[in-house]
């Protein structure tokens, strides 16, 4: 009995690690195809429930991830609206810029959001949390 209770427990954390591993891989995915991203988040959710310690740290790093994402997606295509108001295409002018700064700050977020899947990734790895000791907080 005890026996079996070992390898169930053993599989269990084997399946939570595998698929901490698959969530970040689809989230890395979302650069290439829009859909893992909601596909993982799914995923993330479902196995939170059953995790602990450091995969259940990453996955509810992963879901936070996930909403920082939709909030910078929401709040540059109300930039880009904002800035489509103002100056509307065709019109010639200086206001034209005003289009590179959304762009800019979706470029910039998605930089910002593969560095901390990366540095995410190394960590689990690693057997530590989703990021450095000093940004601890950031993660809780």
């Amino acid at each position: 009995m005890s026996e079996f209770s070992r390898s169930s427990r053993d599989f269990s954390r084997n399946v939570g690690r595998g698929g901490v591993l698959l969530v970040y891989a689809l989230y890395i995915a979302r650069f290439f195809t829009g859909i893992s991203l909601l596909v993982g988040v799914i995923l993330a959710y479902i196995l939170r429930g059953s995790t602990v310690g450091v995969e259940r740290v990453h996955l509810n790093w992963l879901v936070r991830l996930f909403w920082y994402d939709v909030a910078f997606i929401i709040g540059t295509a109300a930039l880009f609206l904002a800035c489509f108001v103002t100056e509307p295409p065709g019109s010639s002018g200086p206001g034209q810029l005003l289009f590179l700064l959304p762009i800019g700050i979706f470029v910039v977020w998605n930089i910002v959001l593969l560095v901390a899947l990366i540095v995410g990734l190394r960590g689990f790895l690693a057997g530590r949390g989703p990021l450095p000791e000093r940004f601890r907080a950031l993660a809780e």
